[in-house]
């Protein structure tokens, strides 16, 4: 279940474009005015404050992707030779005594969303919110962005909170893809998993 550490809003801000006759052309979900403050305010001159612009739009688009199941944004967004690993919290019993383990799924951009499109097609509904993300630009290679963030999953039979990492390429910026996503729990064992110290 979620973490009794953390509260997630029921009610986010929609956006809605409008074309110039009026009609709804386009709705999705928004991040958190206050995630845009923290990320830009860290910007360390113009070219990274229009790029961290531009990371704060792909990482709404990505997290809509989720809750709207669209798939050939996802295809898209995974470069072809994307590391991804997944997690869940499992509990299991020796002794009658519950001992919660950490299942790791090391997998490739084909089986990645081949697993996650039979998701789509058990879940009638899918919630995914981030929050407190982070934003850290590569030293050497300006292109690249490590984005940490802290993400609920909501399902009709499963939900979690944890970080989610994503290792973003801007080389194209009207194409950029991520190379790496890693998810981790915020705590186990009753402990926090500390963002700075100990997640991948």
């Amino acid at each position: 279940g979620l973490s009794k550490d953390v509260s997630w809003k029921k009610y986010q801000e929609g956006v809605v474009t409008l074309s110039k006759e009026g009609q709804v052309v386009n709705f999705h979900l928004a991040l958190d005015p206050e995630l845009y403050t923290s990320v830009l305010g860290t910007a360390k001159e113009v070219d990274d404050l229009e790029r961290r612009m531009l990371i704060l739009e792909y990482v709404e688009r990505f997290r809509n992707a989720y809750n709207l199941k669209d798939m050939p944004f996802l295809e898209q967004i995974y470069s072809d030779d994307a590391l991804i690993i997944t997690g869940r919290v499992v509990t299991t019993k020796k002794a009658d005594i519950a001992i919660p383990q950490i299942e790791y799924k090391k997998q490739d951009k084909k089986t990645y969303l081949t697993n996650l499109a039979r998701v789509f097609q058990n879940n009638t509904r899918i919630n995914v919110t981030f929050n407190e993300i982070k934003v850290v630009r590569h030293p050497v290679n300006v292109d690249f962005y490590g984005v940490t963030l802290l993400q609920g999953w909501e399902t009709s039979n499963y939900s979690d909170v944890g970080w989610l990492f994503l290792l973003w390429d801007f080389t194209n910026p009207e194409a950029p893809q991520i190379h790496v996503r890693t998810w981790q729990p915020t705590e186990f064992n009753h402990k926090p998993v500390e963002v700075d110290y100990e997640v991948f």
